[in-house]
Order: structure tokens, then C-alpha cells, then sequence
């Protein structure tokens, strides 16, 4: 009877072994590419492996294939459901087989990945979602954010939820992290100059933008990244614009000076080939009121690989910008005695011209050595003018922040501290070229390799400063008891050229499939010089003031030996690296440390001082990154830390005091910052629901401190280190589509401790200012879209609020803005638009509706001939020509607010035409 007991409970316990192992399926394989073998094929190491749902295409499980190209994945099928699996890698085809067999272990032998279009042996049939995630990748379907024909990729990227473009600078952000380059179809496309992708490439030929950490080659070899984020938008093309030449011309013109040329070609393939032309000339969106603003650049990018294992591209570029604009700005600083106010006036234009060229290798020598190469070269020119008022009073006299000086005669003379009347103007060249080559070797069956990686830059700066200033002092009176007034002309030219060479080595072990290591060390060494020569032109105040930029005859016997420097320093660094990754179907780790020591060496001379110094130090780059998917569900954590050195400028530069209201200096005692921060990401595709939350600190933060002199209202500022700056912000966004309708909303916050010392009386211990930034953010989005056109409704509200220790001040802004952004196709082959933002703020200091404004724009496009390749347009900006430039910001020491004088309302018609030729063969 026992024994009958005994087996009966070993039946039972073996029930889940057996039910567990009906239900757990295996799939292997191995994934091979075409080769010039007598076999024909040879294996793919590390390609992507990925189970897939048939219905919907849900990620359920994936692997990447090991150094043999050979794979093996598990998964627990659920009753009903079809499966697929996905075999992919960069620049290839993408092939799909059925996991039909109900067999535990399905074998599919040799899966063979070639370049060219992405060939799917089977269609899914379902709607793709507005935005996906399949592995870390976050792929967006370009088809659900509908834009005007004819639009570019900027049109696009500011209607995707959690992109970010700042046309000004020139920075764009997904989800907060900057998108460093703009690819097409996984290869650069002008690398590091993304505002020629965003403002030329036609949204028309992009079918889906993925957006990723880019791995370098050499990380993608190895399997071990080493923590460097190279976050990327990589545009998809459509299948039916692949391997055909996209041409059009543009010219416009308008009132206002408004002028609007374009020529351009594009070719793409799925593979990565692609050569593209682009022409323009124009200030089409340049709003300032300076009359000569233009914009020109002639470029061109091209992609070619051959023989499947050689790639080359590059890129070679000419800018032509000058802009102008009149500013006014409001400032108040906090001190203890009282806050002081100050009003300004500019006129500034800046003239640059500057030529880029890059050239980049990826050369496959065999199936063991790879080998990398890139080189840059750049020229850029500049000539910077700038002529400028400002005054400094102890009481706010309540002055029209945007003529500031038109009653400034009726202001007493005893709340007046200074008036600066002061001209300047700067001319620079800089030429840079740098080159950075890598080779890597596998040296067994497991997939250990040996890098060599070698690197060398060289930029020279040139630049040559003018500068004319005339400063009252009503607090200083003179010896006749009258205002002080400070004349001084000067001029000041430098030169500083810059080299940098190093070399690695580095070793690479696959412990298993899921986990790789690797060791390297670096060797650099870098020299730094900085000559700059100073004399005073008052001598020649009729002859310079009349010419601002001319140099009389005999102006060097005016040397200003106490306000020149010579100054040289060598920095010879070392760098010991270690990393891990470990990754499988559900968790992705990467984890290292660098540890660098380095030995500085400054040598200057600034008038009768010399010194001649040797720094050591260490610095320290710690990381670790954790990511968790399941499904449509994915967190990641990631920790970043580094240790940044003081810049030479910041050590060892000389006083610089041609602004007498705004003297610096350096500080040699400076110390390193270490600088660390968190960030957590969580997300649900599948509700389309996405939050982060960031955290930054710095230790040993450098700031300046101000020394201010109550009877000049000057400010004297030199770094020093300083704890106790951080911040935090987070952000959580909602996204859903029903049919025709698109909803987006987002909601953020952030708070950030902003610290600096002021020494108001030369006291000994200067007195700490802390400012506390608090921010409150709010997005709705809702978009309609049917057949004939998109309706977009939006609204904004921001608030921000700053409080300062010194003098527990307390400043707010409220910011709120309702758009609308619609158009129309009607019959004739006629196209409407129109778009229109209202806003509005209140807060401190903020009059009740001087800056509220109406900004509505309209346009109407007819398309014409037989397939509508020509098209005739009209587009009136600013109709009402209520649009404003405004900014206002917190220091740790002030309050500050910028205003620019904008053109208004103004009208460009232009004519385009464009035609598409296919070129070649096209597979199918």
C-alpha cells in the first residue's frame, strides 16, 4: 500500500514537469549571409531573432544569434495563437517564417539574410500601432501623423507626442534625450547636422522613424557597449520612392525682403546606398527686422557600399548665414543691500561663412577583421558686430522694456548707479580637422577579439577683438564733483591652437551568449596654447571711433603688457576601462567603470606674473544601465557619473576687463566636478502610456563668484567650486487613437537648486544664493483626421515660479497658448491651410496684456499638369502681425528677460516643380 502511496505522488509531482514541457516550444537555427565561399553563405554573428505574434506582431520573445551565426530560443505558446519568427539585421532584408509545427523543438536549419528591400516570405495583416516598441527600439509610423503635401521632416516631427525641435538652436529631443543624428535607412545623413534632414528631407518618402541608441561598430562586433548614448532618429523609406531619383526646384519671393530658393535631389535604397543634392538660399523663417538676413548652403551626402563588405560615406558642405537683430533685455540682481536694475539695448549681426567635409570607412576584410575610419575637416569665419546701451539703477524706475532709454532723462540722478554706451566687434577664423581609425580582430571560435584604435585632432583659433566703451558713474563723482566718465578703446587679438593624439587597445570575451566583457586602456596627450596680445587705442579715438575694426599706423607701441598672456599646457591622460553586458529575451545590463588619471602641465605669463604649474588628478566614469521588457511593457534605469576637469580658460586666463561693468578673471585653485545622474523610464506601448523621471547632482559644481561694487554697479566674477546644485523633473504622457481621432497629453514638473556666491562688501567670506526654479507643464493635443485633411487642436500651460535666499524674493510666470493647425483638400487640386496660436502670460512684473498675441498664418497651394508635379502658392505669415520674442529666465543670482524686435506680417507666393525617375533595377 506504501508503495502504491509513493508512486501515486510521484505521478503527481511530475504532472507540471510533463504539462511544462508540452507547452514550452524550441526554436533553433542558424543565420547565414551571401559569400564568395564555394558554399555560397557564411554565418552572421549577432543578428536579431525575434518571436512575434501573427496576429498583431507582439513581441513575445528574442535572442541575438551567437558568433557562429547559430541560435536557440524559448518560448510558451499560447493555445490559438500563430507565431512568427523575425531574423534581421542592419542593412539587410528582413525574412519571416511561420512557427506552424506543435513539435517541442522546431529546427529551421539555415535562414540566409541578404541586403536590398525587406522581402517577407509572410504579410501581416493589421494596423500598425501610432508608435511600437520591439526591443529597445521605439518604432512611429509616419502614416498616422498626417501633414500638408509638400512638407518636410520638421512639419512631421512636431506633431509626433514627445519630440522636441528648437529651431534657434537647433536641438531635438525624443522623450527628453537628444537626438545626436538623423539617419536614412540605418546610414548618417549629414552626420551632426541634423537641420539639413529636418528642413529637407520630404515627409512623402519616409514610412516609419525608429528611434534608438546607435551602437558603434565596434560595440555592435563585440556585443559590450561601453555606456556612451548616441541616440538617433533612423528614417524608413517607402518601398515605392526606393531606388528613384526625387528632384525638385523652388523660388519665392515676398514683401519684407523675403526671398526663397531651393534645389535638391535624393536617392535612396533599403540597403543604405543613397546620394543626395541639396541648394538653398533664402530667409524665408529668419523673423528678426534686420533687412540683409540670409541663409545659404550648397551640400552634399552620399552612402555607397560595395561588394557587400565595404562601405563608404561622406559629406561636404559650404554655409553662408548673416543675421541681425535689436534686443532689449530687463535684469534684476538679488543682493543683500537691495536688488539693483538694469536695462539694455542691442543691435548685434553676425556674418559667418564655414565649409564642412567628413569621409567615414567601414571595410569587412574577412569574417575575423574589421576595420573602421572617419575624418573631418572644418573652416568656419566669422565677424561679429555689436553695439549696445545699458544702465544700472538702485530702484526699479518701471521702464518700457522695449525702448527703455526713450524717457530715461526723466529718471532722478540719484537712482542712476551707471550708462554704458559701448561698441564692439569681433573677427575669428577656426580650421579643425581630426581622424579616428579602429581595427578589430576575432581571434578564436567563441567570439573573442582583440581592437587597435587610434585618433588624432588639430583645431587653430584666430580671432581679433575691438571693443569702444564710454561709462558714467553717477554714485563716483570725478574731482570738479561732476559724473565720472570712463573712456576706453581698445584691442585685443589671440591665438590658440589645439592638438590631441591617442591610441587603444582593447579586449573583448564572451563568457556565454548572454554575457560579454571587455578591457581596454587609452593613452592621449593633447597640447594647448593661448597667446593673446592687448593695446589700448585711446590714442587713436577719431581715427578708430569713425572705423571700428581699423588698426592706425603704429598702434603696437601701445602694448598693454598687464592685460596680455602667454600661456601653453600639455595633458597626458590614461584610461583603464572595464565593462559588462549581459542580455537575454527579458533583461538588457550593461555595466563599467573608466578610470583616468592625468597629468597637466601649465606654463603662462600674464604681464610681470609668471607660473609654471603640474596638476594630477583622477577621474572616474561610472555606468549602469538595466532594461526589463516584457511585451508591450519595457522600464529602464540608468546611472551616468563623470568626472569633468576645469577648462584652461577657467584656470589660468588672464583678467579681461574691456566690459569695465563686467570684469572677469580665473581661478588656478579650482577643483574637479563630478557629475552624476539617474534616469527612469517606464513605458506601455499598448496603453500608450510613457513616464520618466530624472535626477542631476553636482559635487564640486563650478559657478562664479561676483564681487559688485556698489558706486560702479560693476561686476567682477571668477569660478570657484561649490556644492549644492541639482535638480529633478518628470514627465508623464498619455497617447490614444480612436479611428480618426489622435489623443496626446502630457504632464511634467521639475525643481532645481541653482547656487552662486555674492561678495557685495569685499567682504572675506562672500555670502551664499540659493534660487529655487520650480516648473509646472501641461500639453492636450487632439487631432482629427479624415480623408480630405487634419483638423489639430491644441493647448499649453506653463508656470513657472523662483525664490531666492538672499532676499526671500518670490517672481512667477504663467504662461498659456491655444492653437489650431488645420488643412484642406478641395476639389481642383487646391489645398488649404491656415494655423493660428493664441497666448497670453501674467506674473511678476507682466502689465495685463502687453505681450498677449494672435499669430495666424495662411496659405493655399493649387497643383497642376498631369501628375501634379508643378504647384503655385501663396503663404501669408503673421497676418495680423501680433507675434512677439520674448524669453524669460532665473540664475542663482537674478532675474532676467529678453525681448526681439520681430518683422510682422509678411507674404512670399512661390513656384515649384518636381519630378521622380527610377534609376536602375528595381527588385520586387
Amino acid at each position: 500500500m506504501k508503495v502504491h502511496k509513493i508512486w501515486l505522488l510521484l505521478l503527481f509531482l511530475l504532472i507540471p514537469t510533463i504539462l511544462f514541457a508540452q507547452k514550452t516550444r524550441t526554436v533553433k537555427g542558424q543565420v547565414c549571409t551571401v559569400s564568395e565561399t564555394k558554399k555560397g553563405e557564411e554565418p552572421l554573428p549577432y543578428a536579431s531573432l525575434v518571436i512575434l505574434e501573427g496576429k498583431d506582431s507582439t513581441f513575445v520573445k528574442g535572442v541575438a544569434s551567437g558568433a557562429d551565426g547559430h541560435f536557440n530560443l524559448q518560448f510558451t505558446p499560447q493555445k490559438g495563437t500563430q507565431y512568427l519568427l523575425k531574423a534581421s539585421y542592419t542593412g539587410m532584408q528582413s525574412v519571416f517564417r511561420k512557427l506552424d509545427s506543435n513539435a517541442s523543438t522546431i529546427n529551421l536549419g539555415s535562414i540566409l539574410l541578404e541586403e536590398g528591400i525587406e522581402l517577407g516570405e509572410v504579410t501581416v495583416n493589421a494596423r500598425m500601432r501610432d508608435v511600437d516598441q520591439v526591443g529597445d527600439t521605439t518604432v512611429i509610423n509616419a502614416a498616422a501623423y498626417k501633414t500638408p503635401e509638400g512638407s518636410y521632416l520638421e512639419t512631421l516631427i512636431k506633431r509626433i507626442p514627445g519630440m522636441e525641435y528648437d529651431s534657434e538652436t537647433k536641438t531635438l529631443k525624443y522623450n527628453g534625450l537628444p537626438i545626436n543624428e538623423i539617419n536614412v535607412n540605418g546610414e548618417a545623413f549629414f552626420s551632426g547636422d541634423n537641420k539639413m534632414a529636418l528642413e529637407n528631407l520630404p515627409v512623402e518618402l519616409i514610412s516609419k522613424i525608429k528611434v534608438y541608441d546607435k551602437k558603434s561598430k565596434l560595440e555592435k562586433l563585440t556585443g559590450v557597449s561601453t555606456g556612451k548614448e548616441n541616440y538617433v532618429l533612423d528614417l524608413q523609406t517607402k518601398e515605392e520612392f526606393n531606388g528613384t531619383l526625387l528632384a525638385s526646384g523652388k523660388a519665392g519671393y515676398g514683401n519684407n525682403h523675403k526671398k526663397d530658393f531651393n534645389l535638391q535631389g535624393n536617392y535612396f535604397k533599403n540597403n543604405g546606398n543613397n546620394f543626395s543634392v541639396i541648394a538653398n538660399s533664402g530667409n524665408l523663417h529668419m523673423r528678426t527686422s534686420y533687412k540683409d538676413n540670409i541663409q545659404e548652403n550648397v551640400a552634399v551626402n552620399f552612402t555607397q557600399k560595395y561588394n557587400k563588405k565595404l562601405t563608404l560615406n561622406g559629406n561636404v558642405s559650404y554655409h553662408h548665414n548673416e543675421q541681425g537683430n535689436i534686443s532689449t533685455s530687463y535684469n534684476e540682481q538679488y543682493l543683500t543691500s537691495g536688488n539693483k536694475y538694469q536695462y539694455s539695448v542691442g543691435n548685434n549681426t553676425n556674418r559667418s561663412r564655414n565649409m564642412n567635409s567628413l569621409l567615414g570607412l567601414n571595410w569587412q576584410i574577412d569574417t575575423l577583421t574589421f576595420v573602421n575610419f572617419f575624418g573631418n575637416f572644418s573652416l568656419v569665419r566669422n565677424n561679429n558686430a555689436n553695439n549696445n546701451r545699458q544702465a544700472t539703477f538702485n530702484k526699479n524706475p518701471h521702464l518700457d522694456i522695449l525702448d527703455p532709454f526713450s524717457h530715461i532723462n526723466d529718471v532722478p540722478d540719484e537712482l542712476k548707479i551707471n550708462d554704458i554706451a559701448m561698441g564692439s566687434l569681433m573677427q575669428g577664423e577656426q580650421h579643425r580637422y581630426s581622424f579616428h581609425g579602429s581595427i578589430m580582430h576575432r581571434i578564436n571560435k567563441k567570439g573573442s577579439s582583440i581592437g587597435l584604435t587610434a585618433q588624432y585632432n588639430d583645431s587653430k583659433n584666430d580671432n581679433n577683438n575691438f571693443s569702444i566703451s564710454s561709462t558714467t558713474y553717477y554714485q563716483l563723482k570725478n574731482s570738479a564733483g561732476n559724473d565720472s566718465i570712463l573712456y576706453r578703446n581698445q584691442y585685443s587679438s589671440s591665438l590658440s591652437p589645439n592638438r590631441q593624439q591617442g591610441i587603444g587597445l582593447m579586449f573583448s570575451h564572451p563568457f556565454s551568449k548572454k554575457l560579454h566583457a571587455q578591457i581596454s586602456y587609452n593613452l592621449n596627450y593633447s597640447k594647448q596654447k593661448n597667446d593673446r596680445n592687448t593695446y589700448d587705442l585711446s590714442g587713436f579715438m577719431e581715427e578708430t571711433a569713425v572705423q571700428p575694426g581699423y588698426l592706425p599706423e603704429g598702434y603696437e607701441a601701445s602694448y598693454i603688457d598687464s592685460l596680455s598672456n602667454r600661456s601653453h599646457s600639455s595633458t597626458l591622460q590614461h584610461g583603464i576601462n572595464l565593462h559588462f553586458n549581459y542580455s537575454d529575451t527579458i533583461w538588457n545590463i550593461n555595466a563599467g567603470v573608466s578610470v583616468q588619471p592625468e597629468r597637466r602641465s601649465l606654463n603662462q605669463k600674464t604681464g610681470l606674473h609668471r607660473a609654471d604649474t603640474t596638476l594630477h588628478s583622477v577621474g572616474f566614469q561610472p555606468m549602469l544601465f538595466i532594461s526589463w521588457q516584457k511585451k508591450k511593457n519595457r522600464i529602464t534605469l540608468n546611472y551616468y557619473g563623470n568626472t569633468w576637469q576645469p577648462s584652461l580658460y577657467d584656470l589660468i586666463s588672464p583678467t579681461n576687463n574691456s566690459d569695465p561693468l563686467n570684469i572677469t578673471r580665473s581661478n588656478p585653485n579650482l577643483k574637479p566636478t563630478y557629475n552624476q545622474s539617474v534616469r527612469l523610464e517606464a513605458q506601455n506601448m499598448k496603453e500608450g502610456l510613457f513616464a520618466t523621471l530624472n535626477w542631476n547632482n553636482r559635487i564640486n559644481s563650478q559657478t562664479r563668484a561676483v564681487i559688485y561694487n556698489q558706486q560702479t554697479g560693476g561686476r567682477e566674477t571668477y569660478p570657484v567650486n561649490i556644492n549644492g546644485n541639482w535638480n529633478i523633473s518628470g514627465v508623464f504622457r498619455y497617447q490614444k487613437r480612436i479611428k480618426n481621432f489622435n489623443l496626446s497629453a502630457n504632464a511634467g514638473g521639475s525643481f532645481a537648486q541653482d547656487v552662486n556666491l555674492i561678495n557685495e562688501n569685499q567682504s572675506e567670506q562672500p555670502e551664499r544664493s540659493a534660487t529655487h526654479n520650480t516648473g509646472l507643464n501641461s500639453d492636450l493635443r487632439l487631432s482629427y483626421q479624415p480623408k480630405w485633411g487634419n483638423l489639430d487642436l491644441n493647448g499649453r500651460w506653463n508656470f513657472q515660479h523662483s525664490s531666492n535666499s538672499l532676499l526671500e524674493t518670490n517672481t512667477y510666470t504663467r504662461n498659456y497658448t491655444f492653437g489650431l493647425n488645420t488643412f484642406a483638400d478641395i476639389p481642383g487640386n487646391i489645398q488649404l491651410r491656415t494655423d493660428a496660436n493664441y497666448s497670453f502670460r501674467n506674473g511678476t512684473n507682466i502689465n495685463k496684456g502687453d505681450d498677449d498675441q494672435l499669430v495666424w498664418n495662411a496659405s493655399v497651394t493649387w497643383r497642376f499638369l498631369k501628375k501634379k508635379q508643378a504647384e503655385l502658392s501663396a503663404n501669408w505669415v503673421d497676418i495680423l502681425s501680433q507675434q512677439k520674442n520674448y524669453y524669460r529666465g532665473t540664475m542663482a543670482d537674478g532675474l532676467y528677460e529678453r525681448h526681439t524686435q520681430q518683422i510682422g506680417s509678411y507674404f512670399v507666393i512661390s513656384m515649384k516643380y518636381r519630378f521622380n525617375q527610377p534609376l536602375g533595377k528595381r527588385k520586387h
